[in-house]
C-alpha cells in the first residue's frame, strides 16, 4: 500500500453528522467505527482527524444509505462552518468578497486539498469548488459539502436568505432517489459540467456583512492577520515550543505552561482562545510534529516515541495513535518499510 501525506483538519467538521446520518437509515457511531474515527469526535470540535477519513466517511454514508447527496445532507445538518481561526478572519471582512477572497488564501489552515476560486471574468461570477479526494466518490460527497457550506457561509455573513443563480456539479446526477439540492440552493442545478461550484449575482460580492459592527474590523483585522500570516510569532507558537520541551520531561499539563509564561490557566486558555487554540489542540499539534519526525526512524523504538510524547503507556501511546492516523503505528511502519 502506497502511504500518502497525512490530512488533518478539526473534527468540528464532523459537526451535525450524526444528525444527518440517522435522518437516512444509518447508525452514525457504527459508520464512525467503519472508518476507523473515535466516537469522541462528535464532542471533541478541536481534536485534529485525518481529512480522507473524513471524506471516506461521507463517501461510505453515500454508498451504504443509497442517498448519493449525502455529503450536502450533512452539510446542512452542521450548520455555519467552523473554520477555527479562517472564520474568525472571514466575518471581520467588510464585504462578502473580501470574506471569500480571505477564506480561498488561509483555505489550507483549515482544510488543505479544498479548492475555492472567485472568478469574476463574467457578467456573473462564478465560484469554483472542488474537494480532492483519494477516490472518486469522496471527491464527489467533499465538493457536495462544499458546496453547501460556502453557501450557508454566504447567508451567515450577509443575514439574507442567498441564492445562487446556478449550481453546477462536474459528477453525473444521481440515477435514483430525490436530491435536495434544488429546494435548498432555490436554483436550478447542472451535472456533468466542467467545473463543480456556483454562479453568483455581482451584486452579492459588494454587500456588507452583518456578523460584526464596522468600528471593530480594524482593529479585529490588526489582531487576526498577523496570526494567520506570521505564525512563528504568535503565541500558540511559543506555547507548542515549551510543551515540545515539556512532554520530552513528562511534566507537561495545563497549570505548567500557565506558569512557566507567569499566568493562570484561565488567562492561557483566553489568550490561546483568541488565536483559535487551546490547551488540547496545541499538544495535539506537537504530538502530531514529533510523530512524523520519529515515526519512520528504524532505530527509534515506540515505547521511545510514547515517552516523548508524554504518554504514561504504550498502551495509552497505542489508542493515540489508532485514533489520530486511523491505524497501529506498527501498520504504519509496515507500510512506511521502516519497520
Amino acid at each position: 500500500m502506497t502511504r500518502h501525506e497525512k490530512r488533518l483538519i478539526r473534527s468540528a467538521t464532523v459537526r451535525g453528522y450524526a444528525e444527518a446520518a440517522s435522518s437516512v437509515g444509518l447508525d452514525p457511531l457504527e459508520m464512525l467505527s467503519r472508518v476507523g474515527l473515535s466516537h469522541n469526535v462528535l464532542d471533541e470540535p478541536d481534536k485534529m482527524i485525518s481529512f480522507d477519513t473524513w471524506l471516506e466517511l461521507l463517501a461510505q454514508s453515500a454508498a451504504v444509505s443509497g442517498y448519493q447527496d449525502f455529503g450536502m445532507r450533512a452539510a446542512i445538518a452542521r450548520g455555519v462552518p467552523d473554520y477555527g481561526q479562517v472564520t474568525l478572519l472571514m466575518r471581520e471582512a467588510e464585504t462578502v468578497e473580501a470574506a471569500i477572497q480571505l477564506y480561498s488564501s488561509h483555505l489550507s489552515l483549515h482544510a488543505d486539498g479544498t479548492f475555492i476560486q472567485l472568478d469574476k471574468r463574467f457578467e456573473s461570477p462564478f465560484i469554483v469548488m472542488e474537494v480532492v479526494g483519494r477516490t472518486r466518490e469522496q471527491s464527489i460527497q467533499g465538493t457536495q459539502y462544499c458546496v453547501v457550506g460556502v453557501t450557508i457561509q454566504i447567508r451567515w455573513l450577509t443575514g439574507e436568505d442567498f441564492h445562487p443563480e446556478l449550481v453546477s456539479f462536474s459528477h453525473s446526477k444521481a440515477s435514483s432517489g430525490t436530491s435536495i439540492a434544488p429546494r435548498f440552493f432555490g436554483c436550478p442545478v447542472s451535472y456533468n459540467q466542467v467545473l463543480s461550484g456556483m454562479v453568483i449575482p455581482r451584486s452579492i460580492l459588494a454587500k456588507p456583512l452583518v456578523t460584526s459592527q464596522p468600528f471593530l474590523r480594524k482593529l479585529a483585522l490588526q489582531h487576526l492577520e498577523p496570526i494567520l500570516r506570521s505564525p512563528a510569532n504568535s503565541f500558540a507558537t511559543r506555547v507548542r515550543f515549551v510543551v515540545k520541551q515539556m512532554l520530552e520531561d513528562g511534566r507537561c499539563s495545563a497549570e505548567a505552561i500557565a506558569t512557566h509564561f507567569g499566568i493562570d490557566r484561565r488567562t492561557l486558555n483566553r489568550r490561546l482562545a483568541n488565536e483559535g487554540e487551546n490547551f488540547s489542540s496545541v499538544v495535539q499539534a506537537v504530538r502530531l510534529e514529533i510523530t512524523r519526525a520519529a515515526i519512520d526512524r528504524p532505530n527509534y523504538s515506540l515505547a521511545e516515541l510514547a515517552d516523548a510524547l508524554g504518554f504514561q503507556s504504550l498502551s495509552a501511546f497505542s489508542r493515540w495513535f489508532q485514533e489520530t492516523y486511523g491505524c497501529s503505528a506498527s501498520q504504519w511502519r509496515k507500510q512506511s518499510g521502516s519497520g
